[in-house]
């Protein structure tokens, strides 16, 4: 039986459209953000104005004065039509590099001025690519009414537009709004999300093989991460270039950027809506497809993925909230409490109000004026990085720090929905794994007080850690492996840990599912799941992380290396002694994801845990522990691994 992917009626007591990603029923009330393609009710849905991936022409000059110092900026313009306040936008320089190739730098050096016109800072010969979206920087659009009499849609005759599919902004009626109040429509293409993503940056550049082609060269939304301890910094500025359609390489200069995320867009700036010359069928909804809508003139039937204005399986973004600081000497924000809660940084667009203007982009803002005699105690005006934070109830907080001049700007951040911006989901499968696709063990063929069979010792054979079966009547068998004697600060040689034999020596992307049970003990990491580990590559696991401080354990992290904990500050699950749980790990690329639940209880449908690392390409998976004690505070009676592409099985819940 295929699973609902498409409502268009009546949800929860209000007409909505509501789409979701593969394997997810649409008409469950839970579904969240990573769920979701759209949904109508949203408040904010990012819109699309006006965008161009190639504007040319007169370069033009502008210099003012402030803070005491006279600027000068390089720029163009481009008018749309007004609007009732300040836009989001994103721009970007687009040049033809010495080897030919399509380059984007992110540039968010965006100002909107006078309501109907929007600059993008640029040197000459540089075309210039950009995106207005119909969303408010500053603040909440003030006519988003509650879900009220006059919010509705239509599949239908519309009676100035025609056939087709339209969907509105909540509050605004259907059949007589304008066009920016359109989130979804046969009219003009969405802002989807053709492909996301996350790298590891190795060096000052990184190449980057994209699942789907793009003829077009379009520009990439950039941001980097920087892991700072306690807090997961983030900024932009990077340069893209087009190697080849298939193909992209991001150079950034920052030496401390450890992680990049990419968005690559499914909008066609190119395309020009208008009435079909010949009757076509244009909207296809079903529970295969889920929804589709084509351009202008294509059977919607026959149409490629280029031809397509939206598609079920790729995501829209929304403005899940706002948070505004007017600065007061102190240049950031400080860490402000979200109300969404993203498992790893969001995608932020920031608004700066300096110099009589605001500034707009996405992941920071660099205003690119060159300050004319400037005094050597005066910062570079722009830029902005936001950091994460976490605390133990797993409230999400954002710092984010300006380096301006001598003046203090009005700070908005508009942060986006998650669900597109660091780890895309949609090439998970997540139907009910086979069993027959998993290796597993439930150790129910292990001898009490022996080590497991089909598990080897590897890089410490003569010393280091014990594992022993152990009775445990909760065990899903009666039976679970226990680690004593451990071996210390951790070091490349020093490693101790077993793998599971029936995966192999050459595991890469896989799906990881283990059950665990932890015993009060003064401890501070009684376990790790061993992932992509060979004798030369760098240690990598992912693990619970004990505070008995109060007598409540707590925290979950990913290891990349002795000295590298990718999850600080992301300790925001907290377990209970004597308690079975289940550990689920993904492993895809340079992506890493984890969650943790109470057995018994529903598998949540978020990560609880999300990063991107270096290491090596394959390995085995497996068991190690960090940390010295010869008394069994951990325990593990499951350990299934899936490398189809699908969730590990087990005996759920």
């Amino acid at each position: 039986m295929a699973t609902p992917r498409v409502l268009l009626g009546n949800f929860a007591g209000i007409p909505r459209l509501r789409v979701s990603k593969p394997g997810f029923d649409v008409t469950d009330p839970t579904l969240g953000g990573e769920q979701l393609v759209f949904d109508s009710a949203r408040p904010e849905i990012l819109s699309v104005l006006a965008a161009s991936w190639q504007l040319s022409g007169t370069v033009s000059v502008e210099t003012w004065s402030g803070d005491g110092v006279t600027f000068t900026r390089r720029f163009r313009t481009v008018t749309f039509a007004t609007l009732p306040w300040e836009p989001i936008c994103i721009g970007w320089a687009r040049q033809i590099n010495i080897s030919g190739q399509v380059t984007y730098t992110q540039t968010p050096s965006c100002s909107y001025t006078d309501r109907c016109t929007f600059t993008v800072g640029s040197s000459s010969g540089v075309d210039t690519a950009y995106i207005i979206f119909a969303n408010p920087l500053a603040q909440a659009d003030s006519r988003e009414a509650d879900n009220g009499g006059n919010y509705n849609l239509l599949a239908g005759i519309h009676p100035s537009r025609g056939a087709g599919l339209f969907v509105p902004r909540r509050g605004a009626d259907v059949l007589s709004c304008p066009d920016r109040d359109l989130r979804l429509t046969i009219e003009r293409p969405s802002f989807q999300i053709a492909e996301a993503g996350a790298v590891w940056r190795a060096s000052g550049a990184v190449t980057v093989n994209l699942a789907g082609s793009y003829p077009d060269f379009p520009p990439v939304i950039i941001l980097a991460s920087e892991d700072r301890g306690s807090a997961p910094s983030v900024s932009a500025g990077p340069t893209v270039a087009w190697i080849n359609a298939s193909t992209i390489q991001i150079t950034i200069t920052s030496s401390n950027a450890q992680a990049i995320q990419y968005i690559i867009p499914a909008y066609d700036p190119a395309y020009v809506h208008g009435p079909d010359t010949i009757s076509t069928p244009r909207v296809l909804m079903d529970q295969t497809v889920g929804l589709a809508i084509s351009q202008r003139n294509v059977d919607v039937r026959v149409a490629s993925e280029s031809q397509l204005l939206f598609r079920a399986t790729r995501p829209m973004l929304n403005v899940n909230e706002r948070k505004a600081v007017n600065n007061a000497g102190t240049a950031v924000i400080s860490k402000t409490a979200l109300a969404t809660n993203p498992v790893g940084p969001p995608i932020a667009f920031f608004g700066a109000y300096r110099l009589g203007r605001w500034w707009s982009a996405a992941g920071g803002i660099d205003m690119q004026n060159a300050a004319l005699g400037a005094p050597s105690s005066l910062p570079s005006p722009g830029a902005i990085n936001y950091e994460m934070f976490a605390t133990i109830n797993q409230e999400k907080k954002l710092r984010a720090a300006w380096v301006a001049g001598n003046s203090t700007p009005n700070l908005r951040a508009a942060v986006v929905d998650h669900s597109a911006t660091l780890l895309d989901d949609s090439a998970l499968y997540t139907g009910p794994a086979l069993a027959a696709e998993s290796l597993y063990d439930d150790f129910s063929g292990a001898t009490a007080g022996s080590a497991p069979p089909g598990w080897t010792r590897r890089f410490q054979a003569a010393s280091g850690m014990a594992v022993v079966t152990n009775a445990v009547a909760s065990a899903l068998t009666g039976k679970a492996i226990r680690v004593t004697g451990g071996f210390g600060t951790p070091a490349a040689t020093t490693y101790a840990e077993i793998s599971f034999d029936a995966p192999g020596s050459a595991v890469a992307d896989c799906d990881i599912l283990a059950g665990v049970r932890m015993v009060n003990g003064p401890i501070v990491f009684p376990m790790e799941i061993m992932f992509r580990r060979s004798a030369n590559a760098t240690h990598q696991a992912a693990g619970l992380v004990c505070d008995v401080s109060g007598g409540v354990a707590s925290g979950q992290r990913m290891w990349f290396g002795p000295t590298y904990d990718a999850a600080a500050g992301a300790a925001d699950f907290a377990w209970t002694y004597d308690t079975w749980y289940w550990l689920r790990l993904n492993v895809k690329g340079s992506q890493r994801r984890m969650k943790v639940w109470p057995r018994g209880s529903a598998e949540p449908a978020f990560w609880g845990l999300a990063f991107v690392g270096p290491g090596s390409a394959s390995g085995y998976v497996g068991l190690t522990q960090w940390g010295s004690t010869t008394t069994p505070y951990a325990y593990l009676d499951f350990f299934s691994v899936c490398t189809t592409g699908r969730p590990a099985w087990g005996p759920l819940p």
